[in-house]
């Protein structure tokens, strides 16, 4: 009796942050917000391009040429699929790791039109090294997403239904709810996280460009943080479900996925190329540990068929 309380004060805080009707509510709010934190951008710099606002020296024109206009509103969305990241643990690790892949890429994205705007307002022709980084840059683009595009169709569309919605016992709902909690762990970590990335650099004068540069530093600190935060959830996640099964082929799935994001987070410390190479690592290593484990998988149902 007690137990069932417990869960269902978990499942009303859950459904307070969590739920899908938040879900979509998120959504609205994310997609309003992006569109005006785009046309603010781009109306500061038509201000200053007609001279109504001053430019300080200390302000880089760069960050003031229209295509840096569109870092804003990917630093929004990314936010967003933080939030889908943790809406999907109890729902589906599977899904869970793919948004870990479509941060990486975003991030990735974003990264290109903030280069693409420092790139547009050099006289001089492009040097070879700046061709080949913008030539590796979009061909890692390409390749990432052809990765994910592999590793949700490995997944299939079993993923999709989640853990909640397979609970045939009292030790499957026990999973589900002890997944929940840490997804409200993470939600809560994700709101504090954000405010500290507000108030921590209060002090720095807010020029143009150093507003451009808290950015990025923030979004280094805060995703390094957060992706320590994910690997530890991924090890609770792991140990939580050796109560469910001890099938190889899952545990070895579950510990593979805890490797690929232990990738993701060491590519917030590498540069150029090596970021590049660890991030494609970690999402090779994604899809070659779900191929393994659905080929595991057609083996015991063809047995079982037999």
């Amino acid at each position: 009796m007690a137990q069932n309380v417990v869960f269902k004060h978990i499942n009303k805080i859950y459904s307070f942050f969590l739920s899908d009707s938040r879900k979509k509510e998120v959504e609205k709010i994310i997609f309003l917000t992006a569109i005006v934190a785009f046309i603010l951008h781009l109306t500061l710099i038509a201000l200053v391009d007609i001279g109504i606002i001053p430019i300080n020296e200390a302000d880089n024109k760069n960050s003031l040429k229209l295509l840096s206009a569109i870092y804003t509103p990917f630093t929004i969305i990314l936010l967003y699929e933080i939030y889908s990241l943790i809406y999907y643990l109890p729902k589906s690790l599977t899904i869970y790791l793919g948004k870990q892949y479509e941060i990486i890429v975003l991030i990735l994205i974003r990264k290109i039109f903030y280069d693409l705007s420092n790139a547009s307002v050099t006289h001089a022709p492009f040097e070879f090294s700046q061709i080949q980084g913008i030539l590796i840059t979009f061909t890692s683009l390409i390749v990432f997403c052809l990765l994910i595009f592999c590793f949700y169709k490995l997944s299939g569309n079993r993923c999709i239904l989640g853990d909640e919605r397979q609970c045939d016992g009292d030790r499957s709902i026990k999973y589900v709810i002890a997944k929940k909690i840490l997804a409200i762990g993470l939600m809560l970590l994700f709101i504090v996280l954000f405010i500290w990335s507000f108030t921590v650099f209060g002090h720095i004068s807010p020029t143009i460009d150093n507003t451009i540069l808290i950015l990025k530093h923030m979004n280094n600190t805060f995703f390094d943080i957060f992706f320590t935060a994910l690997i530890l959830t991924e090890v609770l996640v792991l140990l939580l479900s050796f109560s469910l099964t001890e099938q190889f082929h899952k545990i070895i799935r579950n510990s593979g996925f805890i490797i690929s994001t232990i990738l993701l987070k060491l590519s917030f410390k590498a540069d150029g190329l090596s970021n590049t190479v660890i991030v494609f690592g970690a999402i090779a290593f994604g899809v070659a540990i779900l191929g393994v484990y659905r080929l595991y998988e057609r083996k015991l149902f063809n047995k079982k068929g037999a």
